[in-house]
C-alpha cells in the first residue's frame, strides 16, 4: 500500500475552516465520512485526538500527520487539507500547522500498512521542493501528482 494507493482528490481540501487541532480533524474526519470510508465517525476521531493527546503528530515545517487506530475505519485513505488560518499543533518545531495529512488506516492494513504510509509522506516532506509545491497549489490533481512523483513542472 501506497500513498498513490490511498489519496484521490476527493480527499484533497483547500481552505479548511477550522482554527483548532481538534475542529481540524473533525472536518476531515467528516470528509472520510461522506466518502463512506468510516462506519463510526465519533470514535475515527476520539482515537485520533486519543494518539494526539499521546504524542504530537506536528512534524514540523507547518506539517501535520494525524492519525489513530480505529476499527471504525472500512477503507484505508488519507485526506491532505490546507487551513485557511495557521492552527496550534504543539509541533515538534513549534510552530503552527497549515497543512494536514489525516490518516485513517483498516486494521487490515495496520500490520505494516500505516507505518510504511507514514514513512513514505515524511520522507517526501523531507524535500524543500515538495513541500513548497504543496503549499501552493490549488489544484487536487496537482496534490496528487506531487506526492506520487515528487515535484510537478508547470
Amino acid at each position: 500500500m501506497e500513498v498513490k494507493d490511498i489519496l484521490t482528490k476527493e480527499l484533497v481540501v483547500f481552505d479548511l475552516e477550522a482554527t483548532t487541532k481538534e475542529a481540524a480533524v473533525e472536518e476531515m474526519a467528516e470528509i472520510l465520512n461522506k466518502h463512506g470510508i468510516l462506519a463510526d465517525k465519533a470514535t475515527y476521531i476520539q482515537a485520533v485526538l486519543e494518539r494526539e493527546a499521546h504524542s504530537t503528530t506536528g512534524i514540523g515545517n507547518n506539517i501535520a500527520i494525524p492519525h489513530g487506530k480505529s476499527e471504525s475505519v472500512t477503507k484505508s485513505a488519507i485526506v491532505f487539507a490546507r487551513t485557511k488560518e495557521m492552527i496550534e499543533w504543539e509541533s515538534l518545531d513549534d510552530e503552527p500547522v497549515n497543512m494536514i495529512f489525516l490518516l485513517a488506516i483498516t486494521d487490515s492494513d495496520k500490520t505494516n500498512g500505516h507505518l510504511k504510509i507514514l514513512a513514505e509522506i515524511a520522507t517526501k516532506l523531507m524535500d524543500d521542493d515538495i513541500v513548497e509545491s504543496l503549499k501552493n497549489t490549488r489544484d487536487e490533481e496537482e496534490v496528487i501528482r506531487i506526492l506520487n512523483g515528487g515535484v510537478v513542472e508547470i
